[in-house]
């Protein structure tokens, strides 16, 4: 049928993470929950969106208005920003590669974690452990 939409699922995947409210926080995952729970029984100390980072000005083209481009990463700490993506959209990686770009040429020496699943989250603890 031309013009209908498929009501096909996409083989088990959930599309729209779950989102959990706990210690006063409203994460937007579950992966984001449990690596803050990480942080804390790491006693690693990190704030949770803190900050909009803007990767592209607003600007004007033709008469046409167009918004910035900005990055809001799901925690900083001291040192290191951290972004939790268990399925990744369309335009987190450009997204992720102009942030990386921001912080080079803002001559940051911020280490970027990109953390997938439980063990990524362990597994950057422990090495954020070291280098403390």
């Amino acid at each position: 049928m031309i013009g209908k939409k498929s009501k096909k699922k996409s083989k088990g995947r959930v599309r729209n993470a779950t989102k959990v409210d706990k210690y006063d926080l409203h994460f937007r995952s579950k992966l984001e929950c449990y690596t803050y729970e990480a942080f804390m029984k790491a006693g690693i100390p990190v704030k949770y969106e803190p900050k909009h980072f803007v990767l592209l000005d607003k600007f004007e083209y033709l008469g046409e208005k167009i918004r910035p481009l900005t990055y809001l990463p799901d925690f900083i700490g001291n040192g290191f920003v951290v972004e939790c993506k268990g399925l990744m959209g369309d335009s987190f990686p450009l997204r992720w590669k102009l942030f990386k770009h921001y912080l080079k040429r803002h001559r940051s020496k911020m280490k970027c974690y990109l953390v997938r699943n439980h063990k990524q989250v362990d597994e950057m603890i422990e090495e954020i452990k070291t280098n403390i």
